[in-house]
C-alpha cells in the first residue's frame, strides 16, 4: 500500500462556496493533464495537489506543475505507463 502525507478530499458537503468553486477548477485542469499525460484518473482524491489547491496551501500555476508531476509518477508505475492506477 502506498504512503501518503497531504490534505484529502472526503467529499464536497463541508466546502465553502469558494472551495467548491476552486474543486471545479482543480477538476478542470487535473482532467486536462490527465489527458495529456494518459494517466486514467478516478477521482480528485488521487492527486494530492488537487486538495492543497482547494485549500489555498497552493496557487493555480503550482497546481499545473504539481499535478503533472503526481501523475506522471504514477502512470510510469504502470507497466504501459498508461492506464488505471488504483489506490487503497
Amino acid at each position: 500500500m502506498e504512503e501518503t502525507v497531504g490534505v484529502y478530499l472526503l467529499g464536497t458537503e463541508h466546502l465553502s462556496p469558494e472551495e467548491r468553486y476552486l474543486e471545479r477548477r482543480a477538476s478542470q485542469i487535473c482532467e486536462q493533464v490527465s489527458q495529456e499525460v494518459g494517466f486514467e484518473m478516478d477521482s480528485l482524491v488521487q492527486v494530492n495537489a488537487c486538495a492543497e489547491f482547494v485549500y489555498g496551501y497552493i496557487d493555480e500555476a503550482e497546481l499545473w506543475e504539481r499535478a503533472r508531476a503526481e501523475m506522471e509518477q504514477r502512470a510510469s508505475l504502470r507497466p504501459s505507463g498508461k492506464g488505471k492506477v488504483y489506490t487503497a
